[in-house]
């Protein structure tokens, strides 16, 4: 027999128990954990094929401010400035010459002595000055790809940043989620074991999990203030100058995937060194045929008008030629020089348009899988969670378990959770990889800075 003391504290622990059951049933139902897929449906439904406006405008604000694209802007606009002198003819040349016949000044007295006016004009052999412009104005072509590759690099290095910033941000809420939690689960516990119905194992591990929690958050502000100076640096921002998001990395959203056969065209279209590679081998094309041009030779004009003073004017004019004597020491190598650049630069061209669809496929495939992993997220993994923790709760109803199961099965959730956040950061970046266009072989989003990795043995558990 029960004594009223002794019905009353399990009728009390009992009450705890239940509402330790609808704490997790309501951890699970609230709107961080449900209401929030909601919301990142609405808005976040084609994160990878359309990026939102938030993010475009902060690409915009990095390329109208960074000095590395205006210096590649301006060295571009040097380039062209070189094409039209290119395909001038040379500045003519003027002399004056006087003669004397005689020690003393005699013009208009002797017949030899004559004060003479001459000009030059140097035009080389027609089609030289044409295939010169062209040949400059391919070099000036050349230069212009690379501010392309600036703006590449800059706009995926913001995106891929952007990612970074809306991952931390979302880790901060899911652990302080999990801190609150965590929290109100302590207070169950304790009930609990005041009523004589746990142990005080329990409340140590309800304390020591609430520390392990505290030192996550403190690793995930970190990666936030990380992913802040990255941002400002790339916006020169002001060093506490704020970057507000409104976007959220909610699990759950299924992200839209770009076409593998649009960007592989696309790749052959926009990458800049395979324009830079295209162009390097039409200018050697026209550089071989400017010095086998060079064979032929260059003309010289001239006119002179000679003042005798008061005796009768003089006048001349001539044409000169100028004869490549030294055509074997001189404009021939010039010409295999030439052929040898072509050939080179038609090799490289080949080798990088491989080396261009060999890495746009790469980032496809790392695209694909974790657009198949987030899909599980959404449709699996996240879903089997919530059920692992309804069945923990009815076993524990039913006294087959004892409460722990309940809260490792809460904190798997929880471990799934912040996983799904990182794959989605993950194809964010790797959509901001593969619109850069780069033939580097190394994911760029390895070197970018991430919200710190929870390994199976430093996750906190809830």
């Amino acid at each position: 027999m029960l004594t009223r003391e002794e019905t009353k504290r399990r009728s009390h622990g009992g009450s705890r128990s239940a509402a330790g059951f609808a704490l997790v049933l309501g951890c699970l139902g609230s709107p961080s954990a449900r209401g929030d897929e909601a919301v990142g449906a609405a808005n976040s439904t084609t994160a990878v094929a359309g990026t939102s406006s938030e993010v475009e405008t902060l690409v915009a604000e990095a390329l109208a401010k960074n000095p590395d694209l205006v210096a590649a802007k301006h060295e571009a606009a040097a380039a062209r400035a070189r094409v039209s002198p290119a395909g001038t003819l040379p500045d003519p040349m003027v002399t004056v010459n006087y003669e004397n016949d005689g020690v003393s000044p005699s013009l208009g007295v002797e017949s030899m002595t004559r004060l003479q006016f001459m000009a030059q004009q140097a035009i080389p052999f027609p089609g030289k000055l044409d295939l010169q412009e062209r040949v400059a104005k391919a070099e000036a072509e050349r230069s212009a790809t690379r501010p392309e590759r600036v703006a590449l690099g800059l706009e995926a290095a913001v995106r891929r940043g952007y990612a970074t910033l809306l991952e931390a941000r979302e880790n901060l809420r899911l652990v302080d989620e999990q801190i609150e939690t965590w929290r109100e689960i302590e207070e169950v516990i304790r009930a609990r074991y005041s009523a004589g119905m746990g142990t005080q194992q329990d409340v140590l591990r309800a304390q020591s999990e609430r520390t392990r929690l505290l030192q996550q958050r403190r690793k995930d502000e970190a990666a936030e203030e990380g992913a802040l100076v990255g941002i400002r640096r790339l916006l020169y921002r002001p060093l506490d100058a704020p970057v507000p998001t409104e976007r959220r990395l909610v699990p759950g959203v299924t992200l839209a995937i770009p076409s593998a056969e649009e960007f592989l065209k696309k790749t052959l279209d926009a990458t800049p060194e395979l324009k830079e590679a295209a162009l390097a081998k039409e200018r050697s094309r026209l550089a071989e045929e400017l010095a086998r041009r060079n064979l032929r030779p260059d003309f010289v004009a001239s006119a002179g008008y000679m003042n005798r003073g008061s005796l009768p004017l003089m006048w001349s004019a001539g044409v000169g030629v100028s004869v490549p004597l030294w055509a074997g020491r001189k404009q021939r190598p010039l010409i295999v020089e030439a052929r040898s650049l072509f050939e080179a630069a038609s090799a490289t061209e080949a080798s990088l348009q491989r080396q261009a669809l060999a890495r746009t496929e790469e980032r496809l495939i790392r695209i694909r899988q974790l657009g198949d992993e987030s899909r599980l997220d959404s449709e699996a993994l996240l879903v089997q969670d919530r059920l692992a923790v309804d069945a923990a709760l009815a076993s524990y109803r039913a006294g087959a378990v004892p409460f722990v199961t309940v809260l490792e099965a809460l904190s798997i959730t929880f471990t799934d959770r912040r996983g799904a956040v990182g794959r989605l950061a993950d194809l964010l970046r790797a959509d901001a990889d593969l619109r850069e266009f780069s033939l580097d072989g190394s994911s760029s989003s390895a070197a970018m800075p991430k919200s710190p990795a929870l390994s199976a043995g430093s996750t906190p558990r809830m």
